[in-house]
C-alpha cells in the first residue's frame, strides 16, 4: 500500500503501482528522499504526524518518520510550531548517534 501524505487527504491509503491519491489526486511519493518507505501512521499531535517507515538505507530496517503538520493559525504560531519541530529532530539525531 502507498499513503498519502497529504495533510487534508480523508482516505491516505492507496494500492502499490499508482502515481496519485485515489482519493484526492496528490502524486504520491514511493520513497521518501528516495530513502524512506512509509508503511503506516503511528499518530500526530500538535505540530506532526508519525510514521512507520522502512529505512532503504539501512537494509530496511524499521524506523519513525514525522511529518510538520502544525495546526495552528497566524506567522508567528507557525515559527514556533516550525522551531521546536526542529528541536525535536535535533534532540532525537543526537539520541540515536
Amino acid at each position: 500500500m502507498s499513503y498519502c501524505l497529504n495533510l487534508s487527504c480523508m482516505k491516505p491509503l492507496n494500492p502499490n503501482g499508482i502515481n496519485f491519491c485515489q482519493s484526492c489526486g496528490t502524486r504520491l511519493l514511493p520513497r521518501l528522499r528516495n530513502r524512506y518507505y512509509i508503511i503506516q501512521p503511528l499518530g500526530g499531535g500538535g505540530f506532526g504526524r508519525t510514521f512507520l517507515a522502512e529505512d532503504e538505507d539501512k537494509l530496511k530496517e524499521h524506523c519513525v518518520v514525522k511529518q510538520l503538520a502544525p495546526q495552528v493559525q497566524g506567522s508567528t504560531a507557525l515559527h514556533k510550531a516550525t522551531e521546536l519541530f526542529q528541536e525535536e529532530a535535533r534532540h532525537h539525531s543526537r539520541a540515536f548517534s
